[in-house]
């Protein structure tokens, strides 16, 4: 999404008339939040090869861990009382779209990169998220079950059934289209239609991320396959590969002709390539197709399913959508022209290729209709040689809309006007070819959580700040309402009085609720002129009654809720912006930055000081940072880059390294008890761990928690609940206190 939209309606004044908040535009803002995940992770932007293209001279990390905790949880498994469960969303209402008028709220969940449908049972579908694993609905995606909870990763780039045996299914993880290729661990294959899986290939897909698996309907277990890391066959299944491209390769399509030559074409950024029943690649001659950029453009290609000799060619090239088309296997290649228009207050180009390389797909299931995912879902209809194109997925003044931001799409198999359509909003069925839309995500518990609050008094109510999804807010148990749109960020509750209560979109833009965090009842308190490049893409936010903070190099500070604010610049050059925030106390401020430093500022003399630099715990991205509520001496920090705790019992003055035993990979988040001095917690990208001796050792927590990214943690003392926001798989809590003094309502009295 662009960032908040429909704020016109909801009456938010000149940020509206902007258009999205004084956001930076659109393809900076994904790149800008690409970087936030790799560089807090000191992950590469460079996609490693396939390993049998050349051996690997750095470590699995994301698999290495899965090891370490694996050693963990045998040395010392969780008791079996504790016990997460999930409190969703499990589809959230009222969700965003670029569309207006009656069918333009939609239920969302989040984004989806893969869907299959079962060839011989339209009914079972299979779904591949982002960071949440596959999910399989046997009822036509009335219900949904989470398939691969426990598997290496749930990063899932793409998803296939065998057509020749349809209990066989393929899934390859890394997600392709996101930084989160670096969690790829392999490939997944079930025998079962997708109720169990097991991985198979992590030596040769470790870290690389998924596009496209193909399955030879001819049977025998031949699998073709595109990657960040190149393309490759293997001709058993997945137990051996051969390298068929070198390099990123973002489609590969597979053909049978009637005349039995046998056809595969992949794009890549060097170009199109074809190959002939089991020849060399050679490169077709695309008209005006230059060399792409892997950053920021791309290609996809597809044969027509019932004529095999025709194909299509999308791509994003400076600055253009581009189409092409052969009308047989011998034929050349035509551009077709693409339209380029406006739709609405939001859609400057049904086309826009800003984020070619994030969303990006073909799809056909008949010669004369073409699909055209990108930002938007487009479709083209072909009548005597002439195309007419319409945008499908938003809808100005009346009708189906779904949510923007266009990443797969899957036919059934056994009717081509039924089409399903994955995004970052989840999974639309339409059974007229886009006409109409109806939502799939109740049930689907995938939403991409960046941030967590709450309020004291009521153990009910979370406020949950989501990529690309909003910021929603729990009022039930089973029950999550939108009440912020566009991408949300940080956000926080005046806990000495919660009926106010913050949220935050990317960037410094700050909204402010005195009213329980109501969908209408938010009002910008951002602070003036703080939109500088010397930020991160969420700038973290703190509260302590009506002190207020949000920060980047330069540290905004309200002492009156966000009505007015006071500016301190961090020392340390432009390399000093702020990664976390702590205040103890209303007159003490403390901030972390990306590059290891702690500083503390004090309002003294009524104002504030200069920041104070402290003791730095070490180099590197500070992830979090806090105060024990119980000692003001003591302080914690948690690295992301490289993944580390360390504590202070002097208030800065020195530091001590608890790492410990953590599996190495980044720390993102870590709470206190606050009554137990030594109790504490860390959420890691391999799930949360406990320690009770302030960080001498450290083990897993809890069981049933899916193996996803923890981002974030808070503890509400009152009902003893640890709370855990996963990256996707919505928000978790635990019963920290089991047995005859649990609180009531966790035994369900």
């Amino acid at each position: 999404m662009k960032g908040p939209i429909e704020l016109q309606e909801r009456g938010a004044g000149k940020a509206a008339k902007e258009g999205a908040n004084g956001e930076q535009p659109v393809q900076r803002k994904i790149f800008l939040r690409e970087a936030a995940f790799l560089d807090a992770r000191g992950l590469s932007r460079e996609a490693k090869p396939l390993a049998i293209a050349e051996e690997r001279t750095t470590a699995q990390s994301y698999g290495h861990a899965m090891r370490e905790r694996a050693t963990l949880l045998a040395a010392a498994p969780p008791s079996p009382d504790l016990v997460w469960r999930p409190l969703g969303p499990s589809g959230i209402p009222n969700g965003q779209t670029y569309g207006t008028g009656p069918g333009s709220a939609v239920t969302v969940a989040g984004r989806i990169s893969a869907i299959a449908v079962d060839p011989n049972d339209s009914r079972r579908l299979l779904i591949g998220s982002a960071a949440g694993g596959i999910w399989q609905s046997r009822d036509g995606g009335a219900n949904w079950t989470p398939r691969t909870d426990d598997q290496p990763t749930l990063s899932i780039g793409a998803l296939a059934f065998d057509p020749s045996d349809a209990s066989t299914v393929y899934a390859g993880t890394g997600e392709g289209n996101s930084e989160y290729f670096h969690l790829g661990q392999g490939i997944l294959v079930s025998h079962d239609g997708g109720s169990s899986w097991a991985q198979i290939a992590e030596q040769v897909f470790a870290e690389v991320g998924f596009y496209r698996i193909v399955v030879d309907p001819a049977g025998g277990g031949r699998l073709l396959v595109a990657t960040t890391g190149g393309a490759a066959e293997s001709p058993d299944g997945g137990a051996t590969w051969s390298l068929l491209h070198r390099g990123m390769t973002w489609d590969i399509s597979l053909a049978k002709h009637h005349s039995g030559v046998e056809e595969i074409l992949l794009a890549a950024p060097d170009g199109l390539f074809a190959a002939k029943n089991g020849g060399a690649f050679n490169k077709v001659d695309l008209p005006g197709l230059p060399a792409l950029d892997t950053r920021s453009e791309r290609m996809a290609v597809a044969h027509v399913p019932s004529d095999p000799g025709q194909a299509f060619v999308f791509a994003a090239t400076h600055g253009r959508a581009r189409l092409w088309h052969r009308q047989g296997r011998n034929a050349p290649w035509d551009s077709i022209d693409l339209p380029s228009f406006r739709l609405g207050q939001l859609v400057d180009n049904v086309l826009s290729v800003d984020q070619a390389f994030y969303d990006w797909y073909l799809a056909i299931a008949e010669a004369d209709t073409v699909y055209l995912g990108a930002k938007e879902l487009v479709k083209g209809v072909r009548t005597n040689d002439e195309w007419k194109w319409s945008d499908i997925s938003t809808r100005i003044g009346h009708g189906d809309s779904i949510h923007p931001d266009q990443h797969t799409m899957a036919f059934d198999p056994a009717d081509p006007d039924v089409i399903y359509a994955g995004c970052d909003g989840g999974l639309f069925r339409s059974p007229d070819r886009g006409t109409s839309w109806k939502s799939l995500n109740a049930g689907l518990a995938i939403s991409e959580v960046e941030y967590l609050a709450q309020r004291p008094d009521d153990a009910t109510w979370l406020l949950a700040g989501l990529q690309d999804n909003g910021t929603i807010r729990r009022e039930g148990p089973d029950e999550w309402s939108q009440v912020g749109l566009g991408d949300g960020g940080d956000c926080a509750t005046d806990l000495s009085a919660p009926d106010v209560c913050y949220h935050s979109y990317f960037h410094m833009y700050l909204e402010r609720s005195r009213h329980r965090g109501d969908a209408d009842s938010w009002e910008n308190v951002t602070p003036p002129d703080a939109d500088t490049p010397l930020q991160l893409f969420y700038p973290p936010v703190e509260v302590n009654g009506s002190v207020v903070v949000k920060a980047g190099h330069t540290v905004h500070l309200s002492r009156d809720a966000g009505d007015t604010w006071s500016d301190v610049d961090l020392a340390g050059g432009q390399r000093s912006i702020a990664s976390a925030l702590a205040i103890p106390d209303q007159d003490t401020v403390l901030v972390a930055t990306i590059q290891g430093d702690v500083f503390r500022i004090q309002f003294d003399n009524a104002k504030w000081s200069e920041a104070d630099m402290l003791l730095r715990p070490r180099r590197g991205w500070i992830s979090d940072l806090l105060v024990d509520p119980q000692n003001a001496n003591r302080y914690w920090a948690t690295f992301s880059n490289p993944g580390a705790v360390f504590r202070s019992d002097d208030a800065g003055a020195t530091w001590t390294d608890v790492t410990a035993d953590l599996p190495a990979i980044p720390v993102n988040a870590v709470v206190c008890h606050p009554t137990e001095n030594d109790r504490v917690w860390v959420a890691c990208d391999v799930g949360v761990f406990e320690s009770r001796d302030a960080g001498g050792s450290w083990s897993v927590y809890g069981t049933g928690l899916p193996n996803c990214l923890a981002v974030d943690l808070v503890f509400h003392e009152g009902e003893q609940l640890l709370r855990v926001g996963t990256r996707s798989r919505g928000v978790w809590e635990l019963a920290t206190q089991v047995g005859p003094e649990m609180p009531l309502k966790e035994r369900g009295l």
